[in-house]
C-alpha cells in the first residue's frame, strides 16, 4: 500500500497488519494535530520509503519516535524506537481499505471533555500503553 505527505515530498510503501484504526488522546498528538491523530497498525518493517529527502524523525519519548515530512509538516508515523511496533497516519495511505474498523482508543485519560466519539471502542489509559510497550516498571509522560 502506498502513502505520502500532503506536499508529496516523502512518499512510502507499507503493509498493513489489519483494518483497525486506533485514536490517540495524549498531549502530543493533541499539540500536533489539533485533534486526535487516527493511526493504523502496519506488519512489522514494512515501512519502506521512497522519497526521504524531507523525512524527519522526532525522539517523543524514551521509547518512540515519530516520522514527519519538515516540508509540509505531515505526520507519518509512530513506531517505538527498537521499530518491533509501528502504525502510520490512516490519511497519508493514499487508498484508505473500504472495510476500516475505529476499535480502540488510547491515553483516554488524557481526552478532554469537550468531545467524544459515538463508536464503542476499547479505551486505554496512559499506564495501559505505557505497560504494552515499555514495561510496567518505567515511566513515560507521552508515546
Amino acid at each position: 500500500m502506498k502513502g505520502q505527505c500532503v506536499c508529496g515530498q516523502t512518499t512510502f510503501n507499507v503493509q498493513l497488519k489489519n483494518h483497525d484504526v486506533h485514536v490517540c488522546h495524549c498531549f502530543i498528538c493533541r499539540r500536533q494535530t489539533s485533534g486526535v491523530i487516527m493511526t493504523i497498525d502496519i506488519k512489522q518493517g514494512s515501512l519502506q520509503f521512497i522519497k526521504q529527502d524531507y523525512l524527519s524523525i522526532y525522539e517523543s519519548s524514551e521509547w518512540g519516535e515519530r516520522g514527519f515530512c519538515n516540508q509540509c509538516a505531515t505526520i507519518l508515523f509512530w513506531r517505538t524506537k527498537d521499530q518491533s511496533y509501528c502504525n502510520v497516519n490512516v490519511f497519508a495511505l493514499d487508498e484508505q481499505p473500504k472495510d476500516l474498523n475505529f476499535d480502540m482508543e488510547i491515553y483516554i485519560d488524557n481526552k478532554p471533555e469537550f468531545y467524544s466519539f459515538k463508536n464503542e471502542t476499547q479505551k486505554l489509559t496512559e499506564s495501559d500503553v505505557v505497560a504494552l510497550f515499555n514495561g510496567s516498571n518505567q515511566e513515560s509522560s507521552h508515546n
